[in-house]
């Protein structure tokens, strides 16, 4: 597929998705979210790729949404409009929160509205020195409506949460770490050298398991403690099933790295 608001790289292994609407700081509108499904369908369908980073370059992640395109065509902002909006980008939102390959959020200048929920999405965020992240909706006499009033309040409390979808206000990179909304906070010129040796921790990980364990983090996030941990059980023992278990014990048993096939 030919991209015109996204940038595909493989690189060993290795899928970078960079959002490229620079004259818009990355604004999202429905071409560059429907380029980035793309780009995340083509690399959760290549065999050799192991992990994705997405990332918007070292001035902005993803500035929000592009008004222009709201606003551009004189189309009124009704509700029914504003719903059939939100149903893809919901979709394409969920596609990569249940993506079966590792994904790192790569962010840098702004991370802002929908933006920072398509980074809650991700796996991991990393992003660098003095970056924004928040939630201005508010300001515009709306909320967040591409998951950021739930995917926020499960990641950092509803104490939290509230104040950044209440007020609006954004806040540095720095705190966010605190709050557990980021992995690493490092220097804009080590935000891309950072995010692909933290990708590579899963370049000789079982890609099953990996899976596994994600989309049962995943769903158990939603479920009672019960039911998860249910879920947790027959998703451990399903694995005892696999090639890349009986490859990791005898791996171990023989003292030498495991070589797994993801099966």
């Amino acid at each position: 597929m030919t991209y015109s608001t996204v940038i595909y790289e493989k690189e060993d292994g290795l899928a970078i998705i960079t959002f490229n609407r620079p004259e818009r700081r990355n604004a999202l509108n429905p071409q560059l979210t429907s380029e980035i499904d793309a780009a995340l369908t083509d690399a959760e369908n290549d065999k050799d790729i192991y992990a994705v980073i997405l990332t918007g370059g070292p001035k902005a992640f993803i500035s929000g949404t592009d008004m222009d395109f709201l606003l551009g065509d004189g189309q009124a902002l009704t509700p029914q409009r504003m719903y059939a909006i939100s149903v893809p980008t919901q979709a394409i939102y969920r596609h990569l929160a249940g993506y079966r390959k590792p994904t790192i959020a790569a962010i840098a200048g702004f991370a802002l509205g929908g933006g920072l929920e398509l980074a809650l999405c991700c796996d991991f965020r990393i992003a660098a020195e003095k970056t924004k992240l928040g939630t201005p909706e508010i300001k515009l006499g709306i909320f967040p409506g591409a998951g950021g009033t739930q995917r926020l309040t499960r990641m950092i409390g509803m104490t939290k949460a509230k104040e950044l979808v209440l007020t609006g206000d954004p806040i540095l990179a720095e705190e966010a770490l605190t709050l557990g909304m980021l992995n690493r906070v490092v220097p804009v010129d080590c935000l891309m050298d950072e995010a692909k040796a933290f990708a590579k921790k899963f370049k000789n990980c079982p890609t099953f398991a990996v899976e596994m364990a994600k989309a049962v983090m995943e769903r158990g996030m939603n479920m009672g403690l019960t039911e998860a941990l249910e879920v947790e059980r027959l998703g451990f023992a399903m694995l005892y099933s696999t090639h890349d278990q009986s490859e990791g014990l005898k791996a171990f048993l023989e003292k030498r790295p495991p070589r797994f096939q993801g099966k």
